[in-house]
């Protein structure tokens, strides 16, 4: 059995804020993500890069960092 990951311990706190942040990802696409982050980083890249947006995995991981604090405190 594996530890959980911070990203598991408050997956449904967080999932709203997420939607919030990233407003094109859809409840399915939380739940093909299921916790996971490299996923997520793969549904907001799919759904903001492009011409206008280019979406780093570092930025991703740091928004989604903050979050985590802001929880845990």
């Amino acid at each position: 059995m594996t530890t959980p990951n911070r990203l598991q311990l408050h997956w449904n706190e967080i999932k709203p804020l997420l939607l919030k942040r990233w407003p094109l990802l859809t409840e399915s696409d939380l739940k093909y993500i299921d916790c996971e982050f490299d996923r997520l980083v793969e549904i907001v890249r799919q759904r903001y890069d492009g011409p206008v947006v280019t979406v780093k995995e570092a930025d991703i991981r740091q928004e989604v960092l903050e979050m985590l604090k802001k929880m845990e405190l």
